[in-house]
């Protein structure tokens, strides 16, 4: 490779990336969020309209473990 590269007067590295391919893309789209969810975050926020989503994802951390569900993800309750 050494060889081919002075040849070309390209650099090893560039042609050892080159080799290597790129990384797969990421494909599909992202999940939509719950209908469920979406309500409840929104009803927090229509009464709470100061709590930030760290607050409503504690209030509904909550809320889940009292009724025995897991608790929602914070991702999703970011989102909104």
């Amino acid at each position: 490779m050494k060889a081919v590269c002075t040849t070309l007067r390209v650099a090893r590295s560039n042609i050892a990336k080159q080799a290597a391919g790129r990384p797969p893309k990421r494909r599909g789209r992202p999940p939509l969020p719950e209908e469920e969810l979406v309500t409840a975050i929104k009803a927090i926020i229509g009464s709470l309209p100061t709590y930030g989503y760290r607050r409503v994802h504690a209030l509904l951390e909550r809320q889940a473990n009292e009724q025995g569900r897991p608790a929602p993800n914070h991702k999703q309750v970011h989102t909104w």
